[in-house]
């Protein structure tokens, strides 16, 4: 089985809008990951299972933290370990480039994530209510690094 993660091209832009749309109650759109493509301040990787694309992530550089963007595995893959690789890819490539300290959001319901990133040391670092609509919820705010020091 061949598993490879890599950085998200153009050619990949159907693919990671569909695994959006089946995963999320408000999707990126196909122009939000063409800008993110184009941005010189953000990385953005997809996970090819067999030649075929399971999931996308990546982050922004903002003013030297890193932002996770958002991770995401098609539902059918889910609970196997792909996240990880995803997540830690781009925190790989995110330290290649100085950044030390990330962020992110994640719903509060949403213990499969929160578990995932903390396992790649995130804390939780406070609550932002009513961040996400559709359902409306609050999001747990996580850091990694919060000091920005190389910990690696």
């Amino acid at each position: 089985m061949s598993i490879l993660a890599r950085p998200m091209e153009t050619k990949d832009l159907d693919a990671v809008c569909a695994i959006e749309e089946e995963s999320f109650s408000m999707p990126w759109k196909r122009e939000d990951f063409e800008k993110l493509i184009e941005d010189e301040g953000s990385e953005y990787f997809v996970l090819e299972k067999e030649n075929a694309v399971i999931g996308a992530a990546g982050y922004t550089d903002q003013v030297g933290v890193g932002y996770i963007n958002n991770v995401v595995i098609t539902p059918s893959e889910r609970g196997k370990g792909y996240s990880e690789t995803l997540l830690n890819e781009v925190l790989k490539a995110g330290r290649e480039k100085d950044i030390f300290s990330f962020t992110l959001e994640v719903r509060v319901s949403n213990v499969p994530a929160i578990k995932l990133y903390e396992r790649a040391g995130f804390v939780s670092a406070g609550v932002r209510k009513g961040f996400y609509e559709r359902p409306v919820e609050d999001a747990y705010v996580m850091w990694l690094n919060p000091d920005g020091e190389d910990k690696c």
